[in-house]
């Protein structure tokens, strides 16, 4: 044989061969696609109307990846695996702190991954048992009860009232009506809170529908001499829709050890170019372990 040919033949192996070492063959996943979650509650604990944003994926207990939700999710495993669902919400309403919630508790399935395949799950989750609901003697602020647990605040020119005419779920929520007679709005938790503090969660739920006009919420903090601290902590923008907030007062809480107690508040003024708006809240849950 030619000897250009052969050492052209030798040449082609050696290019091919090295070919495969630079591209070796990949690994082909398994894919599983979540698409939403389903959430229950018992008596006691309130609304079962939850934001979950997010999926936290573990095989194993190692952390395979965090989703948002509708979510289809590589995984290169395969054969049978343990795989746990954890579930995520926005704190605060930010984008920015996605995080596990710490009160729902997690999903297990056994799964049988094979590589490019796919697997539809539907996990479900429920409250933590050891989760506290101390926001009234029924777990929530629903505004379907003969009273209502937030009382109006010196300085305040207006009170927050049940309503029919814009509700989220129930028969009921709670409105605030601000106009040029009645421009300024502080209420309170009617109760005060003795809460958790050195970094244990503190949480509280809210279904709220603001279209024109913000408003704050934070907390009132009494010092163990009677003095009051006001600490305003979250403003929420105006939107067109109800939304759920997760209000995260973990470290507003624990910042103030020697506190005897805590009132959450709500605030609102009306604002230049209003000449009337309303705030809708409902269900509102305060928890910690």
């Amino acid at each position: 044989m030619n000897q250009k040919l052969i050492l052209l033949i030798l040449f082609l192996f050696s290019f091919i061969a090295s070919c495969e070492i630079i591209n070796p063959d990949e690994d082909i996943p398994a894919f599983v696609r979540i698409n939403s979650v389903g959430f229950k509650t018992d008596p006691g604990q309130g609304t079962d109307s939850v934001k979950i944003t997010d999926a936290w994926i573990y095989i194993d207990s190692e952390l395979i990846g965090a989703y948002q939700i509708p979510a289809e999710i590589p995984i290169l495993k395969q054969g049978n695996q343990n795989l746990e669902v954890r579930f995520g919400v926005l704190l605060n309403g930010i984008d920015a702190t996605r995080t596990i919630n710490p009160f729902y508790n997690y999903d297990n399935e056994i799964v049988n991954l094979v590589p490019s395949e796919e697997i539809v799950l539907k996990p479900n989750s429920e409250y933590n048992p050891l989760t506290k609901f101390i926001w009234n003697s029924i777990g929530q602020e629903g505004f379907e009860e003969g009273g209502i647990s937030i009382d109006s605040v010196a300085g305040t020119s207006t009170k927050i009232i049940k309503t029919s005419q814009e509700v989220y779920e129930g028969s009921f929520s709670g409105q605030i009506h601000l106009d040029a007679g009645h421009q300024t709005y502080i209420g309170q938790s009617s109760d005060k809170f003795e809460l958790p503090k050195q970094g244990q969660a503190v949480v509280m739920e809210i279904h709220c529908k603001n279209t024109s006009n913000h408003f704050a919420i934070g907390m009132f903090v009494e010092a163990t001499d009677g003095k009051i601290t006001i600490v305003n902590h979250l403003v929420v923008n105006p939107g067109p829709r109800w939304k759920k907030l997760y209000v995260n007062f973990t470290e507003l809480v624990s910042y103030y050890p020697q506190a005897r107690s805590f009132r959450v508040f709500f605030t609102s003024e009306l604002e230049s170019g209003n000449t009337t708006t309303d705030i809708y809240l409902d269900n509102i849950k305060l928890m910690h372990f």
